[in-house]
């Protein structure tokens, strides 16, 4: 039975019911029951039954204490069971907070290593910066330097052609003098001859210079109203008409030309009263830059009627 495999009860109780059994059955076996006899009174049987008490035997006591071992070992036990259910509750919440503190601290390594990897790149994205703009300020002192340098050429070319056209505008003078000189050594020579001649042939001489002059005079008065009136002529044609040029306006210029027909300068000796008309006049003959059939005229005919001219500028075809 179930009872009899407890350790702590079992033998006990079955000495006891063992006990009372035997005292039972010796009453019994005790008790006469034939009718043969006469029976006789008896004695009434004493039996003397005492209760023991399990727990004051040795066994009880064994037991007991056995019992108070077991129970002491099962408190110990599960003493030792619950402080270890503790110690493992407490080491796996110091688990999970080391765990944590380790996940706090590998946020706060991987947090401080891109905060450092942003400063990085933001200090290389500085340095990259500086440097284009570096770069850009040197490009730009380049670029104003290579400008300055061509400017400085620029000038220089220019001074040099000015030089050049300086040059040659006394080259030309020059060679107007040399040819003024020359001719005035032939009209000397010329004269000198005539002076031999005119002893020989004075009356001849006299009458054919008269002619010649006279011819030459034509000719020269006819050659510089032409000339004259194909300057003006030009002169007009390219003239930027001003809207408040009015019949009757008139400006007297003073040309300067040199041998091969160029204008060398203009000026205004007379005005009309009106500075726009007059600047006009002065620009249209700028404008004509050069009259080439001057160029055709001999030196002596140029300087004396051509080198510098009087003219004065009237277009007929103004408004009232």
């Amino acid at each position: 039975m179930k009872w009899l495999k407890d350790d702590s009860y079992g033998l006990p109780v079955l000495l006891a019911v063992g006990l009372h059994a035997v005292i039972l059955v010796t009453g019994v076996v005790a008790v006469d029951f034939s009718d043969d006899e006469k029976q006789q009174p008896k004695r009434p049987v004493i039996v003397n039954a005492t209760v023991i008490d399990i727990s004051d035997t040795i066994i009880g006591k064994r037991e007991a204490e056995e019992r108070a071992a077991k129970q002491q070992a099962a408190s110990a036990a599960a003493k030792r069971k619950q402080e270890a259910e503790q110690k493992r509750k407490k080491e796996a919440e110091q688990k999970a907070l080391e765990a944590r503190e380790k996940q706090l601290a590998q946020a706060k390594r991987v947090k401080e290593r891109e905060a450092a990897e942003a400063a990085t790149r933001k200090e290389k994205e500085r340095q990259q910066a500086a440097e284009q703009k570096r770069l850009e300020q040197e490009n730009e002192k380049k670029r104003l330097a290579q400008e300055k340098e061509r400017e400085k050429q620029r000038l220089e070319k220019q001074a040099e052609e000015e030089r050049k056209r300086k040059e040659q505008e006394l080259i030309r003078q020059a060679e107007a003098e040399r040819l003024a000189e020359e001719e005035r050594k032939r009209q000397a020579e010329a004269a000198r001859l005539a002076e031999e001649k005119k002893q020989a042939e004075e009356a001849a001489a006299q009458a054919a210079a008269a002619e010649q002059e006279r011819l030459r005079a034509t000719e020269e008065a006819q050659m510089v109203q032409s000339i004259s009136s194909l300057i003006n002529s030009r002169i007009t044609s390219v003239w930027n008409r001003p809207p408040n040029a009015r019949n009757g306006m008139k400006t007297q210029l003073r040309i300067y030309f040199l041998p091969n027909g160029e204008v060398r300068d203009t000026q205004v000796t007379k005005g009309s009263g009106d500075a726009l008309f007059d600047q006009r006049a002065v620009d249209a003959v700028y404008k004509v830059g050069r009259i080439e059939e001057l160029a055709d005229v001999d030196s002596y005919t140029f300087e004396r009627n051509f080198r510098q001219i009087d003219l004065i500028f009237n277009p007929q075809d103004l408004r009232n």
